[in-house]
């Protein structure tokens, strides 16, 4: 049986795509309609079918574009967009996700240009990321931008789990133990990571790595 708040979250997405927020402000739209995003890419998430979670992602795509037609600065839409770009590209497989990297590091440049503390960082910290685990050769790999981004994300949301544990990971892949461990030790330490709901399994087994990689 689904998680109660898959069901809600795969509900409220639906509805918004469908009604499509006619009746608000400008404003009010673009913020909801991003929320409706943020819900849909976490239903996709979890969903264990593949056919399904591809419509929740592709759900997500159509809500964040809604909020960028009435505000192309809008935060939640640019993040909730490259999130769900790049899920819903995944289901297709690794090599269908590299025809959507160009996007998802346009959108997430903007992201990091228009807000850069929105969200923990997150568009400093989502840029790490991809240019950590992009190939270099054939797409935008590039462990001097990945290095960049992730210390942006660090201090800019120095308090932020994902923040630590993605600079963990890097710095691991890197050789740089030094400066992985201590954040890596940091999340094992946490007591409030299950307040981040699905991204503290992610977290968790991201610093397990970096730990048993850096012994």
């Amino acid at each position: 049986m689904q998680p109660v708040w898959r069901r809600v979250g795969r509900v409220v997405s639906m509805l918004a795509f469908a009604a499509g927020f006619a009746w608000l402000p400008t404003r009010a739209h673009a913020e909801d309609a991003a929320e409706g995003a943020r819900l849909a890419y976490r239903a996709a998430q979890v969903e264990p079918d593949r056919d399904e979670s591809r419509r929740d992602y592709q759900r997500g795509i159509a809500l964040a574009r809604t909020a960028l037609a009435r505000d192309p600065n809008d935060p939640g839409g640019l993040l909730w967009l490259a999130a769900n770009l790049g899920g819903e590209a995944l289901t297709h497989g690794k090599v269908h996700a590299l025809g959507v990297v160009d996007e998802v590091e346009r959108t997430l440049l903007r992201l990091d240009q228009v807000s850069p503390g929105y969200d923990h960082a997150a568009a400093s910290r989502a840029l790490g990321r991809l240019y950590q685990k992009a190939p270099s050769i054939i797409s935008v790999g590039n462990s001097k931008k990945a290095a960049d981004y992730l210390e942006r994300a660090l201090v800019r949301a120095p308090d932020f789990p994902g923040n630590w544990v993605y600079a963990a990971d890097f710095y691991a892949e890197q050789g740089d133990c030094g400066r992985a461990l201590p954040l890596a030790q940091r999340l094992r330490a946490a007591t409030d990571l299950d307040r981040y709901g699905i991204d503290a399994r992610e977290w968790r087994d991201l610093a397990a790595r970096v730990l048993a990689r850096c012994r």
